[in-house]
């Protein structure tokens, strides 16, 4: 009882809970995701009849578009899986 209180009173006055800032969070997260992957997906089925080597490489350079995209201005290197 004293904890939907609390969250009605957090509520009323426009507030939100952590465990409600934790859901959004994790929503954002899948969301991004989602959203990232869709792109590379698009691009990848936009190559087809591309030989197998050239479409590798294309879509690997769109990745690092991608990526260098939202990392721009950091000091993030691409990892390399070595």
């Amino acid at each position: 009882m004293k904890k939907k209180i609390k969250t009605w009173l957090i509520h009323l006055l426009g507030g939100v809970t952590e465990k409600e800032i934790h859901q959004s969070n994790l929503n954002s997260a899948y969301f991004g995701a989602y959203q990232a992957l869709t792109i590379i997906k698009e691009y990848a089925d936009s190559l087809n009849g591309k030989s197998a080597d050239e479409w590798r490489k294309l879509v690997y350079k769109q990745i690092c578009r991608q990526y260098d995209s939202i990392t721009h201005g950091t000091d993030e290197e691409i990892p390399t899986g070595k």
